[in-house]
């Protein structure tokens, strides 16, 4: 059995058109389905947990929507029951970086459904878990399938979703500019930090005037800029980018560069992989999971969950 969580208000309405050519597919092909669709934040992660639930052996979850959707399906599914369920996706959001790191079609629901109805099953990929006991966590512990930030990258992540920006350059077929030119107005406001952060158990070392650390599962985020061009989603670990910077001119310098994946020239980028990370700040920041917000931090704790979910594709 198939079951579709339609974010049907995705990609500024997108998805709703979508669905309805995927229903006629489905029908013409007699698929056994049924769909969910979320009616408020939140409930995407209800639904996943109440398809989780549901005896038996081979569940399909195949979301239509966006990187959000898919953040609130992982995170809804308990973690003992990801082994009974395969999961796809047919990205419909403005950002769509997931399917960037799986290499799926952004632009084309019909062979992105076809790579969904004729998969084996048999492709597993990480996952990324951030945990946290600060005060200033909104959650104990969050999955994220692409990235986790900590710093100028999750102001702007959890500013995107909010921004009326987004919807204009949604309806133009543009959102993936959404990032860049809010990026762009915040970095002039931007507060550096002085970060403790160990890597693996090992020593720990002081990174100063951070702008941010990009915690990556995938290789790009904020609609394809590539943090980490090396990063992929299978290999059983994390990487990250770490940013440092005194002077706001030459961040904004490094900014383009960053866009072409070409940053690593700078001696202020640091790059890495890495299975756990443990970061302390000197002051709190904005942290974000999947560009939603995970809370005002001063200290998290980064691992990779390897082989975590079976994709279809």
């Amino acid at each position: 059995m198939y079951y579709f969580i339609v974010n049907v208000h995705g990609g500024s309405g997108k998805s709703f058109i979508l669905w309805n050519k995927i229903k006629k597919i489905l029908k013409k092909r007699n698929v056994e389905f049924e769909n969910f669709v979320p009616q408020r934040v939140g409930h995407a992660a209800e639904l996943a947990k109440k398809i989780a639930d549901i005896d038996e052996r081979d569940k399909k979850i195949v979301i239509l929507g966006g990187d959000g959707t898919l953040n609130e399906v992982l995170n809804g599914i308990p973690e003992e029951k990801f082994s009974s369920i395969k999961l796809g996706l047919i990205p419909s959001g403005s950002g769509n970086d997931f399917s960037r790191g799986m290499n799926l079609p952004r632009h084309n629901y019909k062979k992105a459904l076809d790579l969904i109805l004729n998969s084996k099953g048999d492709r597993k990929i990480d996952l990324g878990i951030i945990k946290s006991d600060d005060e200033g966590a909104l959650f104990k512990k969050k999955i994220f399938a692409i990235s986790s930030g900590f710093g100028l990258n999750a102001v702007i992540g959890t500013s995107v979703n909010k921004s009326k920006i987004k919807v204009i350059l949604n309806k133009l077929n543009l959102g993936n500019l959404s990032y860049a030119i809010l990026t762009v107005i915040a970095l002039f406001s931007l507060r550096t930090r002085n970060i403790k952060i160990r890597f693996d158990g090992g020593e720990t070392t002081e990174y100063k005037n951070v702008v941010f650390v990009a915690a990556m599962n995938g290789y790009a985020e904020g609609g394809g800029i590539p943090m980490t061009p090396d990063a992929k989603i299978d290999d059983g670990k994390l990487s990250v980018c770490i940013v440092c910077s005194k002077s706001k001119l030459k961040t904004f310098l490094m900014f383009p560069l960053l866009c072409i994946g070409k940053h690593n020239v700078f001696k202020s980028v640091f790059i890495r992989d890495f299975e756990k990370m443990e970061i302390e700040s000197e002051s709190p920041s904005i942290s974000h999971t999947d560009g939603e917000l995970f809370g005002n931090l001063s200290k998290a704790e980064y691992t990779v969950w390897k082989n975590a979910v079976t994709m279809l594709v």
